[in-house]
């Protein structure tokens, strides 16, 4: 798995939209592959939770690059 840490500072919405658009897909992604990775104890069928939508992870991560942009007042931290 490679990491990178894309910076979180952009320089309008419409950007970090598409920044947190572009991070949600990757955490999604990397949320399924290791979900396919457990083992169940003694062979019991123990259903899997259900995968959170791409929207639901954008959403959050929106909220972040907002608040390190100062909402894009000019301000950012």
């Amino acid at each position: 798995m490679k990491n990178r840490f894309p910076s979180l500072i952009t320089a309008n919405a419409q950007a970090g939209l598409v920044l947190a658009s572009q991070l949600a897909e990757e955490l999604r992604g990397q949320l399924q592959q290791a979900g396919c990775q457990v083992e169940r104890p003694g062979g019991m069928n123990y259903l899997q939770p259900a995968p959170v939508p791409r929207e639901v992870i954008g959403g959050i991560l929106f909220y972040a690059i907002a608040s390190a942009n100062g909402d894009w007042t000019g301000e950012a931290l």
